[in-house]
């Protein structure tokens, strides 16, 4: 597999170049994952159409001892070679994950303005590296044409190997956008920008984890990173609203529900009379079923955004 897309040139580099080129990075990365997952899904179709047609064979000849000995034979020789191939792709596979992170890498780190080291470098790529796991949620296949009569089967197959392969590339590139904020924080370990973007990066890691029993523990390291960072930001800011904006939003990608409760009553007196943050306050308070200051908070809202108010005592009673 080639390790390395083609650059297109530009002079000087720039990172709107860089940005612009970013979308056909993503589609013919997105264009090779595909490819060996196809290839994945092809090798176990092929297999489960040839012993099937083994079985359907060997039924006609049950009552001939020799040929049904032979397609016997045949078809443990297939189960047998389909095992050998399934355990070596098995293997192989992630050696090809990694080697497409690494391509997806290196096109990027040769159209960045910025030399490794400097703040954008590694916020750049660790970007990228996220919008590329969040394009996988998304990512469907289609059979080709000459296949159209088995798509049913197809979309099946294709499902159950898209889920395990989406969560391992995903996976690889959370992991190396983690790595990338972690080299700038080395660099510059107070800039809450920076710690902001890793919480939530931790944050993507654990809801990745989250519906897999078997990666609990590994969700929960990541939970407990995220909040780690999160508290880096009210430690160094703790009056600036902007960073409990952040917290707030992270406890709730992590359905901290009390916790992201106490940041926006905290931004509700960083930014007085802001219908926005009262009207969140007041939801939350609904879902909560603390009414009377679901309420208290109505009131204040309706001096201020009559249409929010509104919006918001619809809210009421609902848990």
């Amino acid at each position: 597999m080639s390790t390395q897309l083609e650059t297109p040139q530009a002079t000087p580099f720039d990172d709107a170049f860089f940005q612009h080129n970013l979308p056909q990075y993503y589609r013919a990365i997105l264009q090779k994952f595909k490819k060996v997952v196809a290839n994945s899904v092809r090798f176990h179709l092929i297999f489960a159409t040839l012993m099937l047609a083994e079985i359907c064979f060997s039924l006609p000849i049950l009552r001939k001892p020799a040929l049904f000995a032979f397609a016997l034979g045949l078809f443990f020789l297939t189960v047998f070679c389909y095992c050998i191939l399934f355990f070596y792709m098995s293997a192989k596979k992630p050696e090809q994950l990694t080697a497409i992170r690494e391509e997806f890498l290196t096109a990027c780190r040769q159209l960045l303005p910025t030399p490794p080291g400097e703040a954008q470098h590694h916020l750049s790529l660790a970007a990228a590296l996220l919008k590329l796991s969040a394009y996988l949620d998304s990512l469907e296949t289609q059979p080709p044409a000459y296949l159209q009569a088995l798509e049913p089967l197809i979309q099946s197959m294709s499902k159950y190997c898209y889920r395990k392969d989406v969560f391992r590339m995903q996976q690889l590139l959370l992991h190396a956008a983690i790595e990338e904020h972690l080299k700038q924080i080395r660099i510059t370990p107070t800039d809450l920008e920076l710690h902001a973007s890793l919480a939530n990066a931790y944050v993507d890691l654990s809801q990745l984890y989250e519906p897999h029993i078997e990666h609990q523990k590994k969700c929960e390291a990541a939970h407990r990173l995220a909040i780690d960072e999160f508290k880096i930001l009210s430690h160094y800011a703790p009056n600036d609203p902007w960073a409990h904006e952040q917290l707030a939003d992270g406890y709730h990608a992590m359905k901290m529900v009390q916790e992201e409760t106490e940041e926006v009553e905290l931004l509700s007196r960083l930014k007085p009379q802001n219908p926005d943050v009262l009207f969140r306050l007041g939801a939350l308070y609904f879902e909560q079923g603390r009414n009377a200051n679901g309420l208290k908070v109505y009131e204040e809202l309706i001096q201020l955004h009559y249409k929010k108010a509104e919006e918001l005592i619809a809210l009421y009673g609902s848990l």
